[in-house]
């Protein structure tokens, strides 16, 4: 299908003999490379089972059941729930109360459920969940070393999975640069 040439918009193009642009690209530091592989130790840890108390960013395994005015309510009860503390998978007020208990132990957490809830018959009311952890995992570390390299990367090494990493933090800003000079270009062309 052949376009009419009038129907395309018209541009007009600013002043552009004479501009002169410089593209800068951002030196990638050790810092930056120590960085980033640190948060791949992050972001590729497992979670483990520890002997702790429950803390935020842990991962629980639970029974729990829900009580108004002393009567379980329907969809309040779960056995062998996983939990990830702080993920805001609850209502406000459930995932922090599981904070500082251990395996084992039994206790209560007092909520009070959201106005917007969606469950009409429990919209603003208080509850009780009777609670029981069976597990806690937290993230377990690895060492940043050749091990660590060999088992996230095909590098034997962690200095060649650096290098890697450095590599990559200057492809990405090289790639930044030429975006920003083309935008650059772009703006004071059409002004």
């Amino acid at each position: 299908m052949e376009q009419n040439a009038s129907a395309l918009p018209k541009v007009t193009l600013g002043q552009y003999k004479g501009l002169e642009f410089t593209r800068r690209v951002r030196p990638v530091s050790e810092k930056a490379v120590e960085l980033e592989a640190a948060n791949l130790t992050r972001t590729r840890a497992p979670f483990a089972p520890v002997e702790k108390s429950a803390a935020r960013g842990m991962r629980v395994t639970l029974d729990f059941e829900g009580f108004m005015d002393g009567k379980a309510f329907d969809g309040g009860k779960e056995d062998g729930f996983e939990l990830k503390i702080g993920s805001g998978q609850f209502i406000p007020g459930f995932e922090d109360g599981m904070v500082g208990h251990s395996i084992d132990e039994e206790f209560e957490i007092n909520v009070t459920f959201p106005e917007n809830y969606n469950a009409e018959n429990l919209k603003g009311k208080p509850a009780v969940f009777k609670c029981k952890i069976h597990e806690i995992k937290a993230k377990e570390y690895a060492e940043l070393d050749d091990e660590f390299a060999k088992d996230v990367s095909d590098f034997d090494t962690l200095d060649e999975f650096k290098a890697d990493i450095r590599a990559k933090l200057e492809e990405s800003a090289k790639n930044a640069a030429d975006a920003k000079l083309d935008a650059d270009i772009t703006d004071a062309v059409l002004s």
